[in-house]
């Protein structure tokens, strides 16, 4: 395709999905630089790409907006290409009220895979990595091999401030080191249990590391108990927006956290990060400079996104990784890190 003046890109959640479009719409900036690139996203996941010199408009979906009103709104931008990173019902509607502008979409997974995980015939291990799916469809918008972009986060000018200032509150120095804690994730299968974190956080503390722990309103619990459970870890569940997760984050010597959005924007910043993976496969991202925890029992990984419960009711893939076993993945992560010469 030759390029057009404008480019729609549909990714409309959540925080790691819309982080991990980075690579992409930096590989599209640089085959089409002259391209307007235009992104949708839902209203509460606009900041993760407002200051990303790769986008030159971020299209808002209010909350309540139906496809009817916001595709009419996203054809005032004149788009002459889709590139659908969501595709699901809603990107879908939208494209067809867009139907007469050539679209490409993106393939989250082969059909055989699906099958075969959703009929429990065999653990899912993915063929290709996310970033390369988004990857792909780029360079099939573009029409040929494209270079591949980095996993970048660009922070906004006020989220250090931002977090700075909840860390100040809570006597926390964000000049000194500092280990982030992030127990929750949108599926308890993803999630080690917060008593694990909590004795990960006793090993940092004695080995002289600031400890706090972030999460959302409705992980509040977990950060009570990693806080009652590690006598100095600072519990700020709650207490941080996205842009000052984001400032937060960028704060830390290294971070802790299951598999969930801010993982991937810990990564995306450059932090150094121990992922901790149960029911859902580590092999889907690059961990480069990074560690990974992963138990690998013979039934998992067992799902895409994570479930409910674990579906044989042992939940092995996360009881089997030891407190000790994280500190001896994150403590080489530590001594590398340039602020902490660590002993211990």
């Amino acid at each position: 395709m030759n390029p057009p003046d404008s480019v729609l890109v549909l990714r409309f959640s959540g925080v790691g999905d819309v982080v991990l479009t980075a690579p992409a719409l930096e590989a599209l900036r640089a085959a089409w630089p002259r391209t307007r690139v235009v992104v949708a996203v839902k209203e509460r996941f606009a900041h993760l790409l407002r200051q990303n010199p790769n986008v030159d408009d971020v299209v808002e979906l209010r909350p309540g907006e139906g496809p009817l009103r916001f595709g009419r709104r996203l054809r005032e931008k004149r788009p002459g290409a889709i590139l659908d990173l969501h595709n699901k019902i809603r990107s879908k509607l939208l494209r067809w009220q867009l139907r007469d502008v050539p679209a490409v979409i993106w393939k989250k997974r082969e059909l055989r895979d699906t099958l075969r995980v959703k009929l429990a015939l065999r653990p899912y291990r993915a063929s290709m990595l996310f970033a390369d799916r988004y990857h792909a469809a780029v360079e099939e918008l573009v029409g040929r091999p494209l270079p591949r972009g980095k996993l970048r986060y660009f922070l906004g000018p006020n989220d250090r401030d931002a977090a700075d200032a909840v860390l100040l509150a809570h006597r926390i120095d964000p000049r000194q080191p500092l280990l982030g804690i992030s127990p929750g994730a949108n599926w308890e299968t993803k999630r080690w249990p917060a008593q694990r974190f909590a004795a990960l956080a006793r090993h940092a503390l004695a080995a002289g590391l600031q400890v706090a722990v972030q999460g959302s309103e409705s992980e509040r619990g977990l950060g009570e108990v990693i806080a009652k459970d590690a006598p100095g870890a600072v519990d700020l569940c709650g207490k941080l927006d996205l842009p000052a997760m984001g400032g937060f984050i960028s704060r830390c010597s290294a971070f802790v956290s299951n598999d969930s959005g801010p993982m991937h924007m810990a990564r995306a910043l450059g932090v150094p990060t121990l992922a901790i993976f149960g029911s859902t496969d580590p092999a889907m991202f690059e961990f480069g400079g990074h560690a990974v925890l992963f138990a690998g029992v013979e039934c998992a990984p067992c799902s895409f996104f994570g479930r409910a419960r674990c579906p044989r009711g042992h939940f092995r893939c996360m009881l089997e990784l030891s407190e000790q076993r994280a500190w001896d993945a994150l403590a080489p992560l530590l001594r590398a890190g340039r602020r902490l010469p660590l002993s211990a």
